[in-house]
């Protein structure tokens, strides 16, 4: 009886007849192409090293994920806010400062209808050409008072005196009134926050001058 025998091809003839296919496809063979997908993809795997530069795109972001936690500081700057985004909401509670705003930058069209209160306003800032006609009425001002104040004058003489108004008043008229008549007035003005009056005496006797000045009250003198 004759017996068979398997034959079995050694790994040496095996990688060689693997080499002499590859020899012999030559171009002819192509390997299949795989796609790597999401799903073959463990989470949390991808690393910024596994990125190449510039690869993630606007495209490549959802809309409305990247918060503030996201961006690095000073990266986001006047370029990259459109015209008029920045509204009232997106700014916090004193967070402008006199630093951040333009010379002239704030005009009456910026500043809301009786917001502005004397806290507001700088010494001195408010004159008579910024007040309007028939603006300002009585109720508005402080009460008016007189002071006065009187000195000898000899015949014949020169003489002076001048009423000054109280700290905290604001001289706005005055006068003066002779002891007797024949004391000749010279000149009546306002003096520094005080009123002046300065005469001569031709009565032929001694007299006295007597100067009254009306003082605004809640005023500053000048």
């Amino acid at each position: 009886m004759t017996s068979k025998s398997k034959f079995r091809p050694s790994p040496a003839m095996a990688i060689s007849c693997v080499a002499l296919f590859l020899a012999l496809a030559g171009t002819a063979f192509a390997a299949p192409k795989f796609l790597v997908r999401s799903a073959q993809i463990v989470d949390a795997t991808v690393r910024t090293v596994d990125l190449r530069d510039n690869a993630v795109t606007s495209p490549k972001i959802a809309d409305a994920t990247v918060t503030a936690t996201d961006l690095g500081t000073d990266s986001v700057g006047s370029d990259e806010i459109a015209k008029d985004a920045v509204n009232s909401d997106e700014i916090a509670k004193d967070a402008v400062k006199t630093d951040e705003i333009a010379a002239n930058a704030v005009a009456s069209s910026e500043v809301a209808d009786q917001s502005l209160t004397q806290d507001d306003l700088g010494p001195d800032s408010v004159g008579s050409s910024e007040l309007q006609a028939g603006s300002v009425r009585s109720s508005e001002l402080g009460p008016i008072i007189q002071v006065s104040n009187s000195t000898a004058i000899a015949a014949g003489a020169n003489g002076s005196v001048t009423a000054n108004c109280p700290a905290g008043t604001t001289v706005i008229s005055g006068g003066a009134q002779p002891a007797n008549f024949g004391v000749e007035m010279t000149s009546s003005l306002r003096s520094g926050n005080g009123w002046l009056y300065q005469a001569k005496n031709n009565s032929g006797g001694a007299s006295t001058l007597t100067v009254f000045a009306y003082c605004l009250t809640g005023g500053s003198s000048n």
